[in-house]
């Protein structure tokens, strides 16, 4: 604990990181990459302007407003991963309720300055099973916030799994819930590439595009890229093992234990206890929720092939991943842990395809009674490739 303590103060005295950086250069780098590349709102010059009546001087007062109102909140991450496991996921659980609060007062801000920036809006397909583009605008700050809020509600979820939250007849519902915020982040990390690209389109147009500009956007989008892949390699597995973990339990391979005392529906209110004040996303209701992970709709036949296509997906975007340097993946100096985590991950990957070919061998070959030629292991975190991908032993029964 002492480390730790003495680790956080190194990082965050006085509100200067690393002694030399202060937060409003450490926010302001970090909404250029994700959110801002070459944008107004982030000239510093806007400080300089005394004239109430001059856009400049009101975007300068807002984005100084949310800075202060963001400030503790971003730092925060970064000190809680100064403590153990434990402690880290019980303070992401605080954590985003923070963060959904500076969402909702970073989209005030947003409006505001749409206003100063006479900012026109796009047309944008604002669902992935939207079929009719609408008017839409940027709004930066609140869209930096959701994708910062988004990440660390998958993390809870996945920091749930390392330490052994979940019993393993609860794994199909949260991986199931793990693949459905991953997807909307991909989805809001679209969005936002979305609009960046409008943005270096319409400065190119008008001939305001420099080399430092362009570098900056190329920046910009290559986060947006990998944030993109990770999001997708994410669901991919997370589905994949979702509809196996499914699979075992219509085989009766992963039986739950005895619970007198409980109920299906009280242990959901549960997991999702840490996620109840967020209002979006949304938490899916128990029914939505049951109805998500048991699929009664599909066959165990076409589970185990979309499982199998899912998986081969995240070997491809993992393999993709472990190839990235550490300038395309934002990893500097931290890249070659990086990349072992991945290849943690891809092995996570192939241990699962091979569980789900086992499993569908055995269902093709004997249907509904393939228990009884299989036998399915759930193994502790600390015996996984990953401590985020509880992979089932799935191998056939000894003569």
């Amino acid at each position: 604990m002492y480390i730790r303590t003495l680790l956080q103060n190194f990082l965050f005295k006085d509100m200067v990181i690393l002694g030399h950086l202060s937060i409003r250069h450490v926010i302001d780098d970090d909404l250029a990459t994700v959110v801002l590349p070459c944008s107004r709102l982030l000239d510093p010059a806007n400080d300089d302007v005394e004239a109430p009546h001059d856009a400049r001087f009101a975007i300068a007062y807002q984005m100084e407003l949310f800075r202060q109102r963001a400030a503790q909140s971003y730092l925060d991450i970064f000190r809680a991963f100064c403590q153990n496991r434990c402690r880290v996921r019980r303070t992401l659980c605080h954590s985003i309720q923070d963060w959904e609060t500076v969402q909702l007062d970073a989209e005030e801000i947003d409006q505001l300055l749409q206003i100063q920036m006479d900012e026109k809006p796009i047309n944008y397909q604002t669902t992935l099973t939207s079929t009719v583009a609408e008017p839409a605008y940027s709004l930066p700050l609140s869209s930096w916030a959701y994708l910062y809020k988004l990440r660390l509600m998958e993390w809870i979820v996945q920091l749930g799994f390392e330490l052994e939250t979940y019993q393993p007849d609860e794994l199909a519902g949260m991986y199931w819930y793990l693949s459905y915020l991953a997807k909307t982040r991909a989805q809001h990390a679209e969005r936002i590439k979305a609009f960046m690209l409008q943005r270096f389109s319409d400065l190119r147009a008008h001939n305001q595009l420099t080399a430092a500009m362009e570098t900056q956007f190329a920046r910009s989008l290559a986060y947006i890229r990998a944030t993109i892949l990770d999001a997708a390699v994410t669901w991919e597995l997370a589905d994949a093992l979702a509809c196996l973990y499914t699979c075992l339990a219509r085989l009766r391979l992963v039986v739950a234990p005895p619970r007198p005392y409980s109920s299906d529906e009280l242990r959901y209110d549960i997991r999702m206890k840490p996620f109840a004040p967020i209002s979006l996303p949304e938490p899916p209701s128990y029914e939505t929720f049951k109805r998500a992970t048991d699929q009664p709709e599909s066959s165990t036949t076409s589970l185990l092939d979309y499982a199998q296509r899912a998986v081969g997906g995240a070997r491809k975007g993992y393999e993709v991943l472990t190839k990235l340097t550490e300038k395309e993946a934002f990893t500097v100096n931290a890249h070659e842990r990086w990349v072992a985590g991945n290849k943690s991950c891809l092995k996570s990957v192939i241990a699962a395809s091979i569980a789900i070919s086992a499993v569908r061998r055995a269902v093709g070959a004997h249907g509904d009674e393939a228990n009884v030629w299989l036998v399915a292991e759930v193994p502790r975190p600390d015996k996984c490739y990953h401590d985020w991908w509880i992979v089932p032993k799935v191998t056939e029964k000894k003569k």
